[in-house]
Parts: structure tokens; C-alpha cells; sequence
């Protein structure tokens, strides 16, 4: 029988593989602003930076690519 920690780091490694292949697929801008929200508690600044996505017509992309623009947004001088 597996310990506990065995089993944590196994579902860690799964969670992580599978996170993994979402980056390479595309999600929507609702889809990754979703997501991101749950890590990040910023909703204003998630709002900030789906308006400019969608203005800027960028509704379906790689996470990996909105979360480099979402780095770079919330990085910018004011």
C-alpha cells in the first residue's frame, strides 16, 4: 500500500502533466481568465486584462501565451 505522501506525489505529478498538455492546446480568453482567478485575486486586474485582449481581437490562444501577456500586463508602468 502506497504511503501518503507517495500518493500526494503522485496525483501532484498527474496534476502536473496534465497541466502540462493544457499548454499546448488552446482555451479561450474566458476559459484562461477562469482559471486564473483562482490563483490570482486580482479581479480587477483579470478584467483590465481581458478587455484589452478582446479589444485587441486575442479570444483563443495557448495558456502559455496568455499568461506571458498577463505577466507582461500587470508588469507595464503605470
Amino acid at each position: 500500500m502506497a504511503t501518503k505522501s507517495t500518493e500526494n506525489t503522485e496525483a501532484e505529478n498527474k496534476e502536473a502533466w496534465v497541466a502540462g498538455k493544457e499548454e499546448h492546446y488552446p482555451v479561450t480568453l474566458d476559459e484562461f481568465c477562469r482559471r486564473l482567478s483562482t490563483s490570482d485575486r486580482r479581479v480587477e486586474m483579470i478584467g483590465a486584462f481581458e478587455h484589452v485582449e478582446k479589444s485587441a481581437g486575442r479570444t483563443k490562444d495557448t495558456e502559455s501565451a496568455y499568461r506571458v501577456r498577463y505577466e507582461e500586463f500587470i508588469n507595464q508602468p503605470v
